[in-house]
């Protein structure tokens, strides 16, 4: 393998770039093949999720139900996996549902001198939609991290959707949707798959929220969706970024650049050297491990397309640096971390230790994999209980105990109500004045 082209750059430089968000745009082509993928199914529905589908993905369906699996087609599914896939597959759904059930989502109830009931309810949301990616792996992660949450949360319907792949491969999808409590699954991926979801086909039921990480394509239909139907965040193409104080020793923080790159040719890798010194060795240790790689090909265009190599002063400017990136995967080796700074950082998740890394959040730490990327992690955040509950607020006035206090509620209203023009909503209060 040629040597790796590999940008490193300085504070100043990286800092300039990152401003200018060159790093989080999204290409101009890719918005409008996916308002046309969204705008054929929403108009032609199975017809056009069959065409689509066949052209991209190279399948042969004549109809949706070919693509189609209920509950009793996915426990068989599970029943042809090894007995050591379903061990692994069985620990890692205890631990997710360990971490979600801790989750506090409890009712708000409480009174004054006027209502008798003052607060909030959750209920979960009935109809999911998630969303597993598929490309150059398959993810039955993916599944156990939101499907498993919803089911935690008490929704009623779960229907998954995935991209065609292989046999074997499709059987560990299958197999995994039984195991988390999927309704009905399907073998569509991309722009389409998302378009079926939120706005429904002839075969398949409309989603009320979808759930999922996918590539460019799928991250920007959910985009172009959002407001018709819910949705958890922007997840795109995976994304790290590595913070570290290290000088020597960089097999295991190239192993997990490496890991994230591995995802596919659109994933981000951002590396932050503070101090002098450190880069040429961990460069030295990524061209190693990229050429003994299964897909170094990929990983190869990850790290020369996508990447940054970035030499700082100082853990202020990493943080700096982090927060205009934003990133999906925060990892910190940093000597004497801080606990208390870890609310300095604009990240989805962060990984403190050199014994810890973003890879064992992909899996077994707990917390859902499913992470806003793009920057996103500005205004959202993870998976949780807590996306696949919707909340109401709740009044109740049975009696009037205190005149006084109830009137002087309904005046102020009256007079807002009058402040704003709106005399059809003083007069309905100034009926109930006593």
């Amino acid at each position: 393998m040629k040597t790796l082209k590999i940008k490193k750059v300085s504070f100043p430089v990286a800092k300039k770039y990152l401003l200018q968000s060159k790093f989080r745009n999204q290409a101009v082509h890719v918005k409008e093949t996916v308002r046309k993928i969204i705008l054929n199914v929403k108009k032609n529905g199975d017809k056009a999720l069959i065409k689509i589908s066949n052209k991209i993905d190279k399948t042969e369906f004549k109809t949706v139900t070919e693509a189609s699996f209920n509950k009793s087609d996915l426990k068989k599914n599970y029943e042809k996996l090894d007995n050591a896939i379903k061990k692994n597959l069985n620990f890692i759904k205890k631990r997710i549902i360990n971490f979600h059930k801790a989750i506090k989502t409890s009712d708000l109830k409480t009174k004054d001198g006027i209502f008798n009931l003052l607060g909030q309810i959750h209920k979960p949301i009935d109809r999911i939609g998630l969303y597993a990616p598929g490309g150059k792996a398959v993810y039955p992660s993916s599944i156990l991290m939101t499907a498993l949450v919803a089911r935690v949360a008490g929704s009623k319907e779960i229907n998954l959707f995935f991209p065609s792949s292989s046999e074997k491969a499709k059987t560990l999808m299958l197999g995994t949707a039984h195991l988390a409590g999927i309704t009905n699954a399907y073998n569509f991926g991309g722009a389409h798959a998302i378009a079926a979801m939120a706005y429904g086909t002839e075969s398949i039921s409309k989603s009320d929220k979808i759930f999922g990480p996918g590539n460019n394509y799928v991250a920007e239909a959910k985009r172009q969706v959002f407001g018709d139907v819910g949705i958890d965040s922007f997840a795109g193409p995976s994304e790290v970024l590595i913070i570290s104080d290290k000088k020597k020793g960089f097999e295991q923080l190239a192993a997990d650049l490496i890991a994230q790159a591995e995802h596919g040719e659109d994933s981000k890798c951002i590396f932050i050297q503070i101090g002098k010194g450190g880069l040429g060795d961990l460069f030295k240790e990524l061209e190693r491990q990229v050429t003994e790689a299964p897909r170094g090909k990929t990983i190869k265009t990850a790290l020369e397309k996508n990447s940054m190599f970035i030499q700082v002063k100082n853990l202020e400017e990493a943080i700096e640096i982090n927060n205009l990136v934003g990133p999906e995967h925060l990892q910190i080796i940093y000597k004497n971390f801080k606990e208390s700074l870890l609310k300095r950082f604009i990240a989805g998740a962060i990984f403190v230790g050199e014994n810890n890394t973003a890879v064992l959040g992909d899996y077994a730490a707990g917390p859902s994999h499913v992470i806003p990327t793009n920057s996103a992690a500005r205004f959202s955040s993870p998976v949780s209980i807590e996306d696949f509950l919707v909340r109401t607020s709740v009044t109740e006035i049975k009696s009037i105990k205190n005149k006084a206090k109830y009137n002087e509620l309904l005046d102020h209203s009256i007079f807002l109500a009058e402040l704003e023009g709106l005399h059809g909503h003083a007069y309905a209060l100034k009926l109930r004045r006593k």
